[in-house]
C-alpha cells in the first residue's frame, strides 16, 4: 500500500518537474512568421511581437532591449508608439480592425453563395443538355402559356445555345 502511494506521488511529481523543460517563447519574426523556441528571442525583437514568454519570466535585459527597440519603432504612421497611444485611439483601431474583418467575412460569404448558385446553374444546364441530346420530344411554353414541341432545327438551336452557355459559365 505504501509502495503504491509513493509510486503515485512520484508519478504526479514527474510532470511537474518537467514543466521548466517545456518553457517556450513564441514571437513573430520580421517576415511575420511565428517562431517557437525554448530560448528567448533576439534582443532586436520588439515586445509587441513577443506573443508568449514562459511564465512571464523574461529577463530584464530582454525586456529593456525590447522596450528600446519598441521606442525606436514608435515613429509609426501617426508618430506615436503603442505605449503612447491612449485608450480611445487603441479602441478606435480595434473597432476598425473588427469592421474590416466583418466586411471581409461578408465578402467571402457572398462569393461562396455566388459560387454555389453558379454550380447549381451549371448542373441545371448540363441536365437540360442531356435531355436535349436524348432525342425525345421536347416541349416549351410560349408567352401566352401554350405548350409547343420543338422540331429538329429548334432542338439543334437549343443544343448550340446550351453548349455556349456551358462553355461560358461552367468550368
Amino acid at each position: 500500500m505504501k509502495l503504491a502511494l509513493s509510486m503515485t506521488l512520484v508519478g504526479l511529481a514527474l510532470p511537474v518537474a518537467a514543466l521548466p523543460a517545456h518553457a517556450q517563447w513564441v514571437w513573430k519574426d520580421e517576415s511575420g512568421h511565428t517562431v517557437i523556441s525554448d530560448q528567448a528571442p533576439p534582443k532586436t525583437v520588439p515586445l509587441s511581437r513577443i506573443v508568449k514568454s514562459p511564465r512571464a519570466r523574461a529577463t530584464a535585459d530582454v525586456n529593456t532591449a525590447a522596450k528600446e527597440v519598441d521606442a525606436k519603432e514608435g515613429d509609426k504612421k501617426d508618430g506615436k508608439s503603442d505605449a503612447q497611444k491612449n485608450l480611445a485611439e487603441r479602441d478606435l483601431e480595434y473597432k476598425k480592425r473588427q469592421k474590416e474583418i466583418a466586411e471581409a467575412d461578408q465578402k467571402q460569404q457572398a462569393e461562396a453563395a455566388k459560387a454555389q448558385a453558379m454550380q447549381e446553374n451549371c448542373t441545371a444546364m448540363r441536365g437540360n443538355m442531356a435531355a436535349l441530346q436524348a432525342g425525345g420530344r421536347m416541349a416549351r411554353v410560349n408567352e401566352k402559356g401554350d405548350r409547343y414541341y420543338l422540331d429538329d432545327a429548334q432542338r439543334q438551336g437549343e443544343i448550340a445555345k446550351t453548349q455556349t452557355q456551358i462553355g461560358q459559365f461552367c468550368k
